[in-house]
This record gives structure tokens, C-alpha cells and sequence, in this order.
């Protein structure tokens, strides 16, 4: 038997089934009574064929109901022939077996209580009423006939009155019932929603959240603690945990917090301890965070804000750089003199450089203002080799695409798209050996997503060099400035995307969302 299942809740069509149910157990009562004798040797059930006729007009119509309790019959109109058709066989029974005295109008009883459970207030009124008065119908008749009893007026009247009191008694009883089992649904639903919510909570924390009882069994935990300590059952123990559970222990169970740093499979965990009371149970709470994690973190909350600042700074240059450049163009117009005509080369020189370094730091100011859309691969890059081809003359019809998913497009804003991968392109191109084939763009699929790698036969990047790769400022040529790669990182992070190197050689991927429709 399963304990956590709910009790199924009393319906009109498993109420008349109960009743039913009832009728059939009652039958079978009363025909294993007439089987036997009292000390007399009369039958516990008088009547004889009567009786036995009785036993079969009540048995087609328990089965009648057993038919029709999936039919077109409204519930009320059902329980209302039912019980009326109760009450008359359950009379007609008295009067089987010596009328009112014999006792059998006690058995109206439970049918009214039965109805009382199942009606509203003014319908279990209204059955103890056809009760009464089919009753005192049968005790009029019998006094007509000459065949009752004085006394049968008043055994009728207390029959009667105890049949009121049964039906009002079990209607509040009902009600209170309903009302109990609709605030326990109620209750059930909120308690659900609230676990549902804790549940989106609990997975939404960066930290590893892992919840343990006294004795270091599990019994709550989010994704980022499957992530570090692998496979994790409730009810079951953490290995690596244990040892935090039985040293509170040991120290008495204390109510307060407790630092955590320990070295688990590899990771510097560190966080926080905190036992909680719930009521005569104890439980611990444990924050976890992965020192490499919060490191990786911390260094991407300062890229951000180095970015920033030197967009911010970048504007700023901007202007001066402009009215610079334009005097140096008024210069060359009118100078003659070459040791001055090479000073004013360096000068328009570094400045398209400037300026061409704050063209690209001022991209970053626009990385939110994104118009994602379809964009077909295929022709997409056959375009953007022809424009390359232009600008690297050596490069037209030097590089390849390999498509392993035909008919591949992205969602993407078209503009940071052709920047990403002009600039990886342009350095595929750089280290590559510049022979056709050198350079080679590869488009793959996996599940939802289209990979896109750009690959040179060049070296690659050395260890020191993969671990700031997409840092700002960092270049290995003389001549770079240090925010191609970052720039790029950043606009496929804008796009919902991307970017990683890819060792060994000089291998980046583009992880991108399937476009479809």
C-alpha cells in the first residue's frame, strides 16, 4: 500500500456507488438471516415467500441503479428516486414482518444519513420528509385495516423524528466534510505552486545548494551541486560531505553558521555551513562556490567594467583625434619640404590607427542594440570570401568551406555576424602559411545549435597566450590593438552565442541558435 497516495475524493457518481455498494451489503445481511433460526425454530426474518419476493424486487433495482449511475440522470434526480425507492422497500419490509414493531424502521436510518452526506441541506430535509411521510401512510393503512396498533402513531412519530435529526446531523457533518476536503485541495494546489517556486529558487542559484539532515543524508540539491560532486540521489549520503556532518555533531550541534573550504574532486570549494530548526528536526544548509568559478567571475565583471571606461574614453578621444587628423591633411596640402612631409605621414598614420582602435571600442557601446534574423550560411560566407578576397588579395578562392549541415542558417544580428567573422578570418589568415586550403571554415550541427570553426594551419597560441586570449589591449602583433578577439567575444555573448579557442593549432568556434522557419 502506498502511504503518499491522496484519498480519492467522494464524487457524486463513487457516492452512488457507495450507496449502492450499501444496498447490495444489506441485501445479503438480511438473506443469510432468513437461513437461519431462533430458539423457536422461526426464520430471523419472517415473511417466508413474501420476503424472498421482496429480496428480489430490491436486487433488479440495485442493479438498475448500478446501470444507470453512468447515465444521462442528473446526481440529485438519481439519489432522489433511489432513496424514495429505499424508503418504500424498506416499509414494505415492516410490513413483511409485523410493521413498525418489528424494528426494521430503523434501517431508514442509514439511508438518510447516507443522503445527508451527499445532498445539500434542503434535499436531506426533504428525503427524511418522503421518509415520514411514506411512514405514516403505512401506519394510516394499517389502521384502517384494523390491523394496527395505538402505539404505532408514536413509535412512528420518534422513527420519524429520529430520521430528521439523521439527516440535519449529517448534512452539517457533510458540509464540514466538503468544505475540509475543498480547503485541503486549496491548500494542496498553494503547497504545490510553493514547491514548484522553491524548486525554480533552489536551481537558480550560482551557488551549490545542498541540503542534509543529521545525519548526512540527502535531501535537497540543485544542478550546480550535481555539477561538482556527479551523480546525487536523495536519501542517500555524500561522501565527501559526510565528514562536515559528523564533525557538527561532534561539536554539540551548534545553532550557528560555519565556514566551509575544502578540496573536492579537484575543486576548492568554499561557502558557508548554516543548521536549520524545523521543529524537533535539524537540518544543514550548504553554500558551496568554486574558488575557479568566482575567480573566472570576478575577471568578467572587470572586462566589463574596463570595457566601459574606455568606451567612455574612446568618445572622448574621438573629437580631438578628428581635428588632428583634418590639420595634418591641411598640412600635407601645402608642404614641400620630405623630412616634414615624413613627419606628417606618421602623424595621419597613427591616427587612422587611433582611430581605427576607437572605431572598435566605440562597437562595444552598441553590442545591445541587436537585430537578430535569419541568416543562410551558404550565401552568407560566399559573400563574405568575396569581400575578404578583396581586401586580402592573396586570400580570393585560398579558403574553403566545408558544410556538415545542409541548408544551415543562424539567428543573428547580420552586423556583428560579418564582424566576427571578418576578424577571425583576418587572423586565420595572419598565422596561417597563406597556401591554398591554409584557412578552412567548417559548419556543424549539434542538437539546436550550428557550430562554425575557423582553422589555420599556423602554431597556434601558446598556453600563456590561450589564458588572455579575449582580454582587451592583449595582442601578440606589434602592429594589433589588443580588442579584436574581445570584441568579438563580446558581440557573440550579445547574440546569445558563443566564441572559444579550440587547441590544439589555431582553431576558434562559433557555437550559434538554429534559425528556422
Amino acid at each position: 500500500m502506498n502511504r503518499d497516495r491522496p484519498p480519492t475524493p467522494l464524487t457524486p457518481r463513487s457516492g452512488l456507488v457507495f450507496i449502492n455498494s450499501f444496498r447490495a451489503a444489506l441485501l445479503l445481511v438480511l438473506l443469510a438471516m432468513s437461513l437461519f433460526a431462533n430458539r423457536e425454530g422461526e426464520s430471523l426474518v419472517a415473511g417466508g415467500k413474501a420476503f424472498y419476493l421482496w429480496s428480489g424486487v430490491y436486487a433488479a433495482l440495485i442493479g438498475a441503479w448500478f446501470l444507470l449511475r453512468n447515465g444521462r440522470l442528473a446526481h440529485t434526480l438519481q439519489l432522489t428516486l433511489a432513496i424514495a425507492a429505499d424508503i418504500a422497500m424498506i416499509v414494505l419490509l415492516m410490513g413483511i414482518n409485523d410493521g413498525v414493531r418489528s424494528g426494521y424502521g430503523i434501517l431508514l436510518l442509514p439511508y438518510l444519513a447516507v443522503a445527508g452526506l451527499l445532498s445539500s441541506g434542503r434535499y436531506a430535509l426533504f428525503y427524511a420528509s418522503i421518509a415520514t411521510l411514506i411512514l405514516l401512510s403505512f401506519v394510516g393503512v394499517e389502521q384502517y385495516l384494523g390491523i394496527g396498533r395505538g402505539s404505532d402513531f408514536y413509535y412512528s412519530a420518534l422513527l420519524a423524528t429520529a430520521g430528521f435529526i439523521t439527516s440535519i446531523v449529517t448534512w452539517k457533518l457533510g458540509r464540514v466534510a466538503r468544505d475540509s476536503e475543498a480547503l485541503a485541495a486549496r491548500r494542496g494546489g498553494e503547497i504545490a505552486n510553493l514547491n514548484r517556486l522553491n524548486e525554480l529558487v533552489l536551481q537558480s542559484q550560482r551557488d551549490a545548494v545542498v541540503v542534509l539532515d543529521p545525519s548526512g543524508l540527502l535531501r535537497q540539491f540543485n544542478n550546480q551541486a550535481a555539477r561538482y560532486f556527479g551523480a546525487m540521489r536523495r536519501g542517500h549520503v555524500v561522501p565527501e560531505l559526510l565528514p562536515l556532518v559528523e564533525r557538527w555533531r561532534h561539536n554539540g550541534c551548534p545553532p550557528n553558521p560555519s565556514f566551509i573550504d575544502r578540496n573536492i574532486r579537484g575543486r576548492q570549494l568554499v561557502g558557508r555551513m548554516v543548521p536549520v530548526l524545523m521543529g524537533d528536526d535539524h537540518a544543514l544548509l550548504l553554500f558551496m562556490r568554486d574558488m575557479a568559478d568566482m575567480a573566472e567571475e570576478g575577471k568578467r565583471v572587470k572586462l566589463a567594467a574596463l570595457g566601459r571606461l574606455t568606451a567612455n574614453i574612446a568618445h572622448e578621444i574621438r573629437n580631438p583625434l578628428s581635428a588632428i587628423n583634418h590639420a595634418a591633411d591641411l598640412l600635407a596640402e601645402d608642404e614641400t619640404d620630405p623630412a616634414r612631409q615624413r613627419l606628417i605621414r606618421i602623424v595621419q598614420g597613427n591616427s587612422k590607427r587611433i582611430n581605427h582602435m576607437v572605431q572598435e571600442v566605440l562597437a562595444l557601446n552598441r553590442r545591445d542594440r541587436i537585430k537578430p534574423e535569419p541568416i543562410r550560411l551558404q550565401p552568407f560566407l560566399d559573400e563574405l570570401l568575396d569581400h575578404f578576397g578583396v581586401v586580402e588579395a592573396a586570400a580570393a578562392g585560398a579558403i574553403c568551406c566545408v558544410y556538415q549541415a545542409q541548408a544551415a542558417a543562424v539567428q543573428f544580428d547580420r552586423g556583428h555576424f560579418g564582424q566576427i567573422l571578418n576578424n577571425l578570418l583576418a587572423n586565420a589568415w595572419r598565422y596561417s602559411s597563406k597556401q591554398p586550403g591554409a584557412v578552412r571554415i567548417e559548419v556543424g550541427e549539434v542538437e539546436n545549435h550550428l557550430t562554425i570553426k575557423v582553422m589555420d594551419d599556423g602554431p597556434g597560441m601558446s598556453e600563456d597566450a590561450q589564458a588572455r586570449l579575449f582580454e582587451p589591449f592583449f595582442t601578440t602583433e606589434s602592429a594589433g590593438t589588443g580588442l579584436g578577439l574581445y570584441i568579438a567575444r563580446e558581440l557573440a555573448e550579445a547574440n546569445d552565442a558563443r566564441l572559444d579557442y579550440c587547441p590544439p593549432g589555431g582553431v576558434f568556434r562559433l557555437i550559434c541558435h538554429k534559425a528556422y522557419g
